[in-house]
């Protein structure tokens, strides 16, 4: 069958992409710009508050009797750690970090913390309440409780305002208003 009238032949073609480097994929990284208009919302006072009321009970445990009742080490527990995670989060919005990662469940989070501090700040209130007009020398416990009633009452509010944003699906925003999930993705 091989009379000649027909031959075969066998290409290869081979293909290599170039980029150029400025067609290269890149991933841009911002970095964080400090905004003071959340400190202005609502939810912005609410933290600043409860820092203050955390401070303020946290301070008057220390000054206010002795250390070893054991009472005086929950509060002490409560403020110091409300304090700190509520600093964190407010730094967390005001450098627009949460606006950065929308994945993550922001308002859910916030609202379990406030809920749980919520009732942290009730016992520890209740706990240093009974602890000031039982012992002698406590005076300090005693305003110790009222801040922390304070303390509750704020995270409370927090909790309340956050389970209303989470009930209508709202985005965690440092800044400008919050955005619902449905309008962000539609964009």
């Amino acid at each position: 069958m091989s009379d000649g009238r027909y031959s075969t032949t066998q290409t290869t073609v081979e293909t290599r992409e170039y980029y150029a480097y400025d067609d290269r994929p890149t991933l841009q990284l911002e970095m964080p710009k400090f905004d003071g208009g959340y400190v202005r919302s609502l939810g912005g006072m609410l933290k600043i508050i409860c820092i203050i009321l955390c401070l303020l009970c946290f301070l008057c445990v220390l000054i206010g009797g002795p250390g070893y009742y054991s009472g005086a080490g929950w509060a002490t527990f409560v403020a110091t750690v409300g304090l700190s995670i509520t600093t964190t989060l407010l730094a967390l919005y005001i450098f627009h970090i949460v606006d950065a990662s929308p994945q993550i469940p922001w308002i859910l989070i916030e609202m379990i913390f406030c809920f749980v501090w919520t009732i942290f700040f009730f016992i520890a209130a209740c706990v240093l309440g009974v602890a000031a007009t039982r012992f002698q020398g406590t005076a300090g416990w005693g305003a110790a409780s009222f801040f922390a009633l304070g303390a509750m009452c704020a995270y409370g509010f927090d909790a309340y305002l956050k389970f209303l944003g989470w009930k209508r699906d709202e985005l965690a925003s440092g800044g400008a208003h919050p955005e619902s999930r449905t309008t962000a993705q539609n964009v």
